[in-house]
């Protein structure tokens, strides 16, 4: 490895797996250095080749830890005890999944990812990792019913991959995926439903995130998360003709309420990370 990435492993090491504050301008002289696919120990244990070129996989390799504050801390501390079982949902390379099996050896996750080409870079790490029945990667989108759908892939960043028409991506090549609810999903595998809260799940799907809950209505309706983190985002639901307002109302609706109890709740970056907590009334 050459001495720019040597440093930059370095420092993220020093500095709790993520890069010093050094502002925007320290990214871009950073990224103009460094090589395109860049090899680093993302999380302890868990090494990654990161492609710099994409915009998601930069931030990761740059934050770290910070990525999306305290989006991490939360959702370590709902997957700390030993009946916890992680849903990354719309797991992009697995940044989130990657995190948390580095935290806890006891955990089980299952990554939901459908774009192929992002699906392929999740799988190859958890395979170079030799995570084995800890880490499930699939590829395939959860949704409100079985369908397929067209996926508009993001360009310069797999994380603006989105079912709606993001003017952004226009006249980009679509990208036909499967749907599933969660539930058809767990029944096709065998997975038992838990008799009280015990799963934890991550939501980031660009704008489908109302989809997504309506599928795993049956699932909130019996309780079995402890935790649930969604991004809401008025822009990216839009997309999907759905607003904040429809999200919350479901949620409150199923039983779930926001969860304000966590010390982040009390950071000014709380309400900035674009991602927002409930838990079970």
């Amino acid at each position: 490895m050459k001495p720019l990435p040597l440093a930059a492993n370095a420092l993220r090491r020093a500095g709790g797996y993520q890069m010093p504050r050094l502002g925007p301008w320290g990214l871009r002289a950073f990224t103009a250095l460094a090589p395109r696919h860049l090899d680093c120990e993302l999380f302890p244990g868990i090494r990654a080749t990161l492609d710099l070129a994409d915009e998601t996989q930069r931030a990761a390799f740059w934050l770290g830890t910070r990525f999306e504050h305290p989006t991490g801390a939360i959702l370590s501390r709902w997957t700390q005890p030993a009946d916890s079982v992680f849903f990354d949902i719309g797991s992009n390379f697995g940044l989130f999944s990657f995190l948390l099996l580095s935290r806890h050896p006891h955990l089980r996750v299952y990554s939901f990812e459908p774009h192929p080409r992002t699906f392929a870079t999740l799988r190859s790490i958890s395979t170079a990792n030799a995570l084995g029945n800890r880490h499930h990667p699939v590829n395939l989108a959860l949704g409100a019913e079985a369908a397929r759908l067209n996926l508009h892939p993001g360009t310069s960043d797999s994380g603006h991959s989105t079912f709606g028409d993001h003017p952004e991506l226009a006249g980009q090549p679509l990208i036909e995926v499967p749907v599933l609810p969660l539930p058809d999903w767990l029944a096709a595998q065998g997975i038992e439903w838990p008799a009280s809260p015990a799963w934890v799940a991550k939501i980031d799907v660009e704008g489908f995130e109302l989809q997504v809950l309506r599928g795993l209505r049956p699932l909130l309706e019996r309780r079995c998360f402890r935790g649930l983190c969604v991004e809401i985002n008025p822009f990216t639901l839009g997309l999907c003709q759905a607003t904040p307002n429809d999200v919350r109302a479901l949620l409150l609706e199923v039983g779930y309420v926001p969860a304000s109890s966590f010390p982040e709740a009390r950071e000014p970056q709380f309400a900035a990370c674009g991602n927002e907590f409930f838990v079970p009334a």
